[in-house]
């Protein structure tokens, strides 16, 4: 488990912890369409860093017989759980009790309380931004990669996701600000009510954006970086002819599984052999792909759903000792 994304998280965590309670507060004393918006906006984001602590965790866990490869998937399983969690919770309810308080006309009690909270807020929101694109620079330049770049092709969804939503966090901040400050200014609760809407929408928005980052991870997303570098370094290799397909699945942002088919140039197969032993080695080379295919067939008409079966021959040294 990654230390600097396991701390952006629990620093999210715990700032929007405080920053939430402290909205709610100032919600109850306001009554604040936008104040409420921002509340709810921390409190998805709180239980949004909750689920991507558990999914750090849960994704640390050893293959087992039931997971050869182990649980690294459960790291953007929870992730998109979390985007769900904010669409519904932050964006769905947010705007539906904003839409209600225009509706009904309702208007705010703002005193300096709730601007107090929109400012002390800045402060634990900017800080735990900090820390997230801080992370997000290091992971960055340890790939080797410019921030726009990296940005795209990052394949470790928790720390790009407490950085998105610290700065919509941020963003919201603002906008809510603008709103209070308009609606007390102008004695209307339309800019109120406008506000949460808008922070409504920027949630829902995060949240589509962090769902459809997980999900392609979720589906078998190949590695065409490890792919690319696979491919070149073989195909230069002077034993090989030809590098006939490479495929890739990205399991955690930390494992690639990677499997290829590649031919042997045949001087680098049979450079040491007599006619004798290059004709015995070609029978034996039909013979183990006569078998490998025999193999595949047995499982497949027993098994059809097993449509991609890679098979991989020990030699005598690598077997196992036998008891």
């Amino acid at each position: 488990m990654s230390h600097g994304s396991t701390r952006t998280v629990l620093t999210a965590l715990a700032g929007n912890s405080l920053v939430t309670m402290a909205k709610f507060f100032g919600f109850f004393v306001s009554g604040s369409s936008a104040l409420l918006a921002e509340a709810v906006h921390s409190l998805a984001d709180t239980a949004n860093q909750g689920l991507l602590y558990l999914g750090l965790r849960r994704s640390t866990r050893k293959a087992d017989s039931e997971h050869h490869f182990g649980y690294g998937q459960e790291r953007y399983f929870w992730n998109l759980v979390s985007a769900v969690t904010i669409f519904f919770l932050g964006c769905g309810y947010t705007i539906m009790h904003a839409v209600e308080q225009l509706h009904d006309a309702h208007q705010p009690e703002l005193s300096w309380i709730p601007f107090l909270i929109i400012g002390v807020s800045f402060l634990a929101e900017g800080y735990s931004l900090g820390v997230a694109l801080t992370e997000f620079r290091q992971q960055a330049g340890a790939a080797g990669k410019p921030l726009r770049t990296y940005f795209v092709e990052t394949r470790d969804p928790t720390t790009l996701a407490v950085l998105i939503e610290d700065s919509v966090a941020v963003l919201g901040l603002m906008v809510a600000l603008i709103g209070m400050g308009l609606a007390a200014w102008t004695g209307s609760a339309v800019f109120d009510g406008v506000a949460a809407i808008c922070i409504g929408l920027m949630m829902g928005v995060l949240a589509l954006f962090l769902a459809s980052i997980n999900r392609k991870y979720l589906l078998n997303r190949s590695d065409d970086e490890v792919n690319n570098i696979a491919a070149r370094v073989w195909q230069a290799d002077r034993q090989v002819q030809h590098v006939q397909r490479v495929n890739s699945i990205v399991l955690s942002p930390d494992d690639t599984l990677l499997m290829a088919e590649v031919e042997l140039r045949e001087e680098a197969i049979f450079a040491d052999m007599s006619a004798d032993e290059v004709s015995r080695a070609i029978r034996f080379m039909r013979k183990l792909d006569m078998i490998r295919r025999g193999l595949e067939d047995q499982v497949s008409r027993q098994a059809p759903e097993a449509r991609h079966i890679f098979i991989e021959f020990a030699t005598p040294e690598d077997k196992p000792d036998k008891a």
